[in-house]
């Protein structure tokens, strides 16, 4: 009887599936370590309406807000070509604001989709993330990619070891059909854990999105930042939730006809095509049969 590596292939195949195992919680750990967050107790105190509307939906919701603001505030008004167009003679005095009055008045055909995935990513926003990242509230993009690695590592190893008992079994002839499928599995996982979102709230910003969105509240922090005005509402909700209907059907539209929308949700952030989402993904690790791994039972 051959025992490659002193193993057979069930109890080959075991090991792996127990050290996947493993290697998943690993991952867990790293994963919620990285959402920890540290920062002041009283961030909701500091924090401004763009920054709130950040931590919401990221860098685009903050346009959404300033759009908001500035259609409110008549600097800005929908136009039935899809575009927004400020009206003359307004000027802005919040610094997101000054960015999208002055591409409105630069590109004055451009649709507001196109707008916001142009803007999105100004040094401006970068300034608002950085901020949040410092409170305590959001995770650092570059932490969240290197933690991403880190959590990853220990599957890589594991496929590695796998690969490298894949090619002996074939070497000697050895069944390895249940050891290719724990390999793709365990490549399906890996490119799963590499994977890092660009806007992570952490467990503290989770909770004050929470906070922030309870029924009835309209301020937050020492009361000085009101949650009721268009902008507010467009903070938190997204286009769809502008309070005058016919404005915000021309928004919407326009936002449409970008090639994006946009959606709420309190726990991340991610934009494709035409559509926001946040999901997660759950794996198992279990063992196998007699005669494989690569090797003969």
């Amino acid at each position: 009887m051959e025992r490659p590596w002193g193993l057979t292939g069930p109890e080959f195949l075991n090991i792996y599936a127990i050290a996947l195992c493993g290697a998943v919680a690993f991952a867990l750990v790293v994963r919620a370590l990285t959402r920890s967050g540290r920062g002041a107790a009283d961030v909701a105190q500091r924090l401004t309406l763009d920054e709130l509307a950040h931590l919401a939906g990221g860098p685009r919701r903050v346009l959404e807000a300033s759009v908001a603001r500035l259609v409110d505030a008549e600097v800005l008004r929908p136009s039935r070509g899809g575009t927004v167009q400020v009206v003359k003679g307004a000027t802005a005095a919040n610094p997101v604001d000054q960015v999208v009055v002055a591409d409105a008045r630069q590109h004055s055909r451009r649709t507001l989709g196109l707008m916001i995935s142009a803007l999105a990513d100004h040094r401006v926003l970068d300034d608002l993330r950085d901020r949040l990242v410092s409170l305590g509230l959001l995770v650092d993009p570059a932490l969240a990619r290197s933690r991403a690695r880190l959590s990853a590592l220990p599957v890589a190893v594991l496929i590695v070891v796998g690969v490298a008992r894949w090619i002996n079994g074939l070497r000697i002839d050895a069944p390895v059909g249940w050891l290719s499928l724990q390999l793709v599995l365990s490549a399906v996982l890996l490119a799963l854990l590499l994977r890092s979102k660009k806007h992570q709230l952490t467990r503290r910003g989770t909770r004050l999105l929470a906070e922030v969105r309870a029924p009835g509240t309209t301020r937050i922090g020492d009361g000085t930042l009101a949650l009721g005005g268009a902008a507010g509402l467009v903070a938190l909700g997204g286009l769809t939730a502008y309070p005058d209907l016919a404005v915000r059907s021309a928004l919407v539209a326009q936002s449409a006809r970008g090639g994006w929308s946009s959606c709420s949700g309190s726990s991340g952030y991610v934009a494709t095509g035409s559509s926001c989402s946040s999901g997660s993904s759950a794996s198992s690790c279990g063992g196998g049969g007699g005669g494989c791994g690569g090797g003969s039972s």
